[in-house]
């Protein structure tokens, strides 16, 4: 039976088969590090909002996981970006 889990924060869930188990906006398939990778590239969070299609409010929820496991984000942040350098040595 599938996990569906949720965390301390309200409206941050992971479930194993939403995007690898990753920690989601509620009802979205929308990670914590996408929205996390914007803002680290010093997006507002309108912007964010914007180009995620999420809620101010969305991003504000997944800011406030990533301020809270900013380890646990910047590994998968870390892991995404060696994955794409890979496609770019073919």
């Amino acid at each position: 039976m599938e996990t569906y889990l949720k965390t301390e924060h309200p409206h941050i869930f992971q479930r194993e088969s939403v995007c690898g188990g990753e920690p989601i906006i509620d009802g979205l398939r929308v990670t914590v590090r996408h929205v996390a990778t914007l803002y680290l590239r010093g997006e507002t969070a309108p912007a964010i909002a914007d180009a995620l299609n999420i809620t101010e409010a969305q991003v504000f929820h997944g800011l406030s996981y990533f301020f809270d496991h900013r380890e646990e984000i910047a590994e998968l942040i870390t892991r995404e970006e060696q994955a794409h350098a890979g496609f770019g040595a073919i």
